[in-house]
């Protein structure tokens, strides 16, 4: 094998390393909100964000009255 194919296979590997190594354990949670008014993208972003430290927030489906947050389990 050449140089480059061995430099090759080691990045890779490396590469799959790190992306396994980030992924791991994370765990999502979901808070469905649900207001008197049709949901705002934008207050729904705002919201969820300020409740969940960093959660994300979208009008789901679309139209309705129902604000869904994404937020990590473990904060």
């Amino acid at each position: 094998m050449s140089k480059t194919t061995i430099i090759a296979i080691f990045m890779v590997v490396l590469v799959l390393g790190l992306v396994t190594k980030e992924t791991q354990g994370q765990e999502f949670c979901h808070d469905y909100m649900l207001g008197a008014e049709p949901c705002e993208e934008n207050k729904c972003v705002i919201i969820c964000s300020w409740k969940h430290k960093g959660g994300k927030g979208a009008c789901m489906p679309l139209p309705s009255k129902q604000c869904l947050c994404r937020f990590s389990c473990t904060v």
